[in-house]
């Protein structure tokens, strides 16, 4: 077992509340009808109080679960002088920051390899301001910066040394606002991976922010229209535009990117992307491991510490076993409660239906930690799908948040604080891929491409495989084909939206055919590092966690996720590809690391059933009459009908519950919960 980084990594961590606000850059007082719109829109099954904060020019609120004794108003909000900061944040690697913070020598390095600048030292003696003798004041909060600070102290500490650059050395999940309470300055940074969501507009001087799309949904007076775009997205299928929200004039701070408003100037700018080009080099496989291994450890703990009532989703893959299996570790020696939580079929239902049951419990056994199953939707489909159009403020794009409602409702009643998921492994630390030999063979990585051939001995095959490697390689080096599609071939693009209910008319008259066909079409790469660069800059991965945090906020609790840590990803990204499959074993180094946290049973298999909340099912086979009695109450909308061909839902329901293994690459589950959300969403706003 890894021990060396099980330990204290900043004391008790505060789980914090969604944040909105308006604030002037004029300095104007706010509109008291748009605040009293916006606290409104602070509904929640756990309830929950708005610690409001009446600034100079603005508003800031934070929507505080009212029993969690870990949340204080003074860790939502910081003031030093003009300066107010209002956070939704948990910041890791805190002792590193202070360290950087805490820095005052002259010329000083805050990164190796780097050294401040003359403008960023004018620029933090503007901000921490002088007295009438040229010193600093004696009560900047930039002085000192003891450990127990929150961590919105922390940020507005890292601004007055960094101003924008400041992003640049927060570790974490974060979304926040900076305001100058005297001159009308806004500065805004969202975390590089987006776990923490932040949704904005603004109309003249003023700007109106929120944690979750509703709040800044109430700011308006009218509600906005709904950008075309977006349905015609939702449709076929399509993850809108990291940027994009459902309606005309709010956005989306992109994850990753800062926004700088003054009186003058607006400018957003990417403060983070990984590097694909950036390569690792060690002398082993041996050492790859240990230092996989290593990063995969820190970064489950540092989302456990200071937690004091912790839960993991358990689904029975790698993914969430191992970050489970961690978590059940560092819970163990720290005293800290911990809850797995799976989504399983119903028992005794008499239908034959394979779940992950078996490796659930083949790692409950292992690890012997509390676990809760949940065989139930905790609501009818409708009502699942109503209430995600109530909370996320328009129909969703992806909807495991929708049914996901069983976990977070027993997380809720167990009093989580954090609940972990193993989302994002597929998109890069255990993704599968294949084995590169024409970017080996480019590289001459002579000695690789021997020992991965006759790792098992010389064979008929494996000396006959050189040469076909050898023309497929000529054959990459002549042709360089623009786009890679995979498995999407016309032929099944063509059935999959043949599949889809759309009105022949508009589909021909928005070019949903085409929009559909174009979100396949991925720019070619040689390079693996490349393809998952562009993977996991997709614009799913926030959007996923943005939907999740506002269904999971709901019963109070905070989203965690150990597999998008930044050192992990970009760790894992400079690997040489052939660590990730090697000698015929996919996700090599990601299985070694966790053999002492899971199961062989687990770090084995290379299977999954395909269905990540399987109640769903059942739900769907026994909820006929209440599904097409909702298709039908919408069917007389002469908008949708517009939109939409009627006809074609019965049928497309009879195929989902049949799920015949033919039909199930073309049905798109997912597309069938949306569209109805799409219904919902029109028949109640128009």
């Amino acid at each position: 077992m890894i021990r060396k980084e099980q330990r204290n990594l900043g004391g008790t961590r505060k789980i914090m509340p969604p944040i909105f606000g308006i604030l002037n850059t004029n300095l104007q007082k706010p509109d008291p009808e748009m605040i009293s719109r916006m606290k409104s829109a602070a509904r929640y099954i756990k309830p929950r109080k708005i610690e409001a904060f009446e600034i100079h020019g603005g508003f800031m609120a934070a929507a505080v679960v009212e029993e969690n004794p870990l949340v204080e108003r003074k860790n939502t909000m910081t003031v030093d002088g003009p300066w107010v900061v209002l956070a939704d944040v948990s910041l890791y690697k805190r002792e590193e920051l202070i360290e950087r913070i805490g820095r005052r020598r002259e010329g000083e390095t805050d990164r190796p390899g780097e050294k401040d600048t003359e403008r960023q030292r004018d620029g933090e003696t503007e901000r921490r301001g002088k007295n009438k003798s040229g010193n600093e004041n004696e009560n900047s909060t930039f002085a000192k910066a003891p450990a127990d600070k929150g961590d919105t102290a922390l940020i507005l500490e890292a601004w007055l040394k960094w101003g924008r650059e400041c992003v640049k050395f927060l570790y974490g999940d974060f979304a926040f606002v900076i305001f100058n309470r005297e001159t009308g300055e806004i500065f805004c940074g969202r975390d590089p991976m987006g776990v923490r969501p932040f949704f904005y507009s603004f109309t003249g001087d003023v700007f109106a922010f929120g944690s979750e799309l509703r709040y800044v949904l109430a700011s308006f007076n009218t509600k906005p229209d709904l950008l075309h775009e977006y349905l015609l997205d939702t449709l076929v299928t399509i993850k809108s535009s990291k940027e994009l929200s459902p309606f005309k004039n709010i956005f989306r701070l992109k994850p990753g990117h800062c926004l700088h408003k003054t009186k003058e100037d607006q400018k957003i700018s990417q403060y983070w992307k990984p590097d694909p080009e950036k390569r690792i080099q060690l002398l082993n496989e041996e050492d790859y491991i240990e230092l996989f291994r290593e990063k995969f450890v820190n970064a489950v703990n540092m989302r456990c510490d200071g937690v004091l009532e912790l839960g993991c989703e358990l689904s029975g893959g790698l993914d969430s076993s191992a970050v489970t299996g961690i978590a059940a570790d560092f819970a163990a020696h720290h005293g800290t409660s911990m809850t797995a939580f799976s989504n399983v079929f119903p028992s005794d239902t008499g239908i034959d239906f394979k779940d992950e049951r078996e490796f659930i419990d083949g790692m409950t056994r292992f690890i012997a930690i509390p676990w809760i199953g949940v065989d139930q939707a905790g609501s009818a489909i409708p009502e699942l799908l109503k209430f995600s159009n109530d909370i996320q403020g328009c129909f969703v794009q992806q909807n495991y948040n929708v049914f996901n409602r069983g976990i977070y409702e027993a997380a809720g009643k167990k009093n989580i604080q954090a609940l972990l998921s193993g989302f994002g492994g597929d998109e890069l630390v255990s993704a599968r891929i294949a084995m590169p030999w024409s970017e080996l063979i480019h590289d001459r990585q002579w000695d690789v491409i021997i020992d991965e051939l006759y790792h098992n001995g010389i064979t008929l095959k494996s000396l006959l495989k050189p040469g076909l490697l050898a023309i497929r390689y000529l054959k990459s080096m002549i042709y360089h084909p623009k786009y890679r599609t995979g498995i999407f071939t016309p032929k099944l693009l063509d059935r999959r939206f043949a599949n889809l209910p759309l009105n022949s008319k508009f589909a021909l008259k928005n070019a949903l055919r085409k929009r559909f066909g174009e979100n396949f079409r991925k720019p070619w790469r040689n390079q693996i590092t490349w393809r998952q660069f562009d993977r996991i800059m997709l614009d799913h991965v926030p959007q996923r966690m943005e939907y999740c945090y506002t269904a999971a906020v709901q019963y109070g609790l905070e989203y965690r996720y150990p597999l998008w840590d930044i050192d992990l990803i970009e760790t894992c990204l400079a690997f040489p590809p052939w660590m990730k499959q090697h000698h015929s074993i996919n996700r090599y180094v990601f299985r070694q690391a966790i053999k002492d946290f899971v199961p062989e049973i687990i770090w084995k298999r290379d299977d999954k059933s395909g269905t990540t909340i399987p109640q769903m099912h059942y739900s769907l086979m026994n909820e006929k009459d209440l599904i097409l009695d909702l298709i039908r109450s919408c069917s007389d909308s002469s908008y949708l009908n517009e939109i939409v061909d009627f006809s074609g839902f019965p049928q497309w329901y009879e195929r989902l519950v049949k799920r015949d293994k033919a039909d199930m690459n073309y049905l798109m589950p997912g597309a069938f919960y949306n569209y109805l959300m799409i219904l919902l969403y029109f028949k109640e706003y128009g």
